[in-house]
């Protein structure tokens, strides 16, 4: 092996290297946004059956998966820790208050800084966009977290969905576009089709979220459905 090849194998091997950390720092940050998510949607849930035990367990839950993504990226970052631990101190905070218009204003606007501090870290991760689109399942878990928590925030305000952005895409945009997601999916692959019937199940009950709306039954499709995307 000549001088020259010995380099440019070097090169190629420096950048896979760079790459593979790339994609593993994204991978981390996405699976952090999902818990996220599941942490806005649960205190969402929280505050619409005022504080029952269900919802304080599920709550209590997502708020430990949620610490243990932050503490797992390889990029830290001080602003997302920053705006994690305010959103902490809220909860604490909130325990036992008037489930009132307040209470979810406050909860609204947390979940949009929240969301923003995660854009502007996620646009500082670099990884290519073909590349962070390639994990359909966690790409597709982000989709339908993103659903919930803007069916939550309409569930418990009648101003609807203020706290989550959603680049200006209407819900039910949103809501029908998993369910292409759902049906490719179990084009590709029929272990998907359980899936994809739970998300049937409670499409016209999401659909439904400025007239109808229907939490219990939500939340637990979405309980089932986490269930099944954890072992995919």
């Amino acid at each position: 092996m000549n001088q020259f090849t010995q380099k440019l194998l070097v090169i190629t091997l420096m950048f896979l290297s760079l790459a593979c950390h790339a994609e593993s720092d994204m991978d981390k940050a996405v699976q952090f946004k999902i818990a996220s998510l599941q942490l806005l949607s649960s205190f969402s849930s929280y505050i619409y059956f005022e504080g029952d035990s269900r919802n304080q367990v599920r709550l209590h839950q997502a708020k430990i998966q949620g610490d243990k993504a932050l503490l797992e990226l390889s990029v830290p970052n001080q602003e997302l820790s920053l705006k994690w631990k305010q959103i902490s101190d809220y909860l604490d905070s909130s325990q036992g208050d008037q489930f009132d218009v307040n209470l979810e204003a406050g909860w609204s606007i947390l979940q949009l800084e929240l969301s923003q501090t995660l854009e502007t870290y996620e646009a500082g991760l670099a990884v290519d966009k073909e590349t962070v689109a390639g994990n359909n399942i966690s790409n597709l878990q982000v989709k339908m977290e993103i659903i919930l928590s803007r069916y939550m925030a309409f569930a418990n305000s009648t101003l609807g969905g203020y706290g989550i952005t959603s680049k200006g895409d209407p819900l039910e945009d949103q809501i029908k576009a998993v369910s292409v997601d759902m049906a490719e999916l179990v084009e590709k692959d029929a272990k998907y089709k359980p899936l994809a019937r739970k998300w049937r199940y409670i499409e016209k009950t999401l659909l439904a979220y400025n007239s109808d709306v229907a939490p219990f039954v939500v939340m637990h499709t979405y309980g089932k459905m986490r269930e099944m995307l954890a072992v995919y």
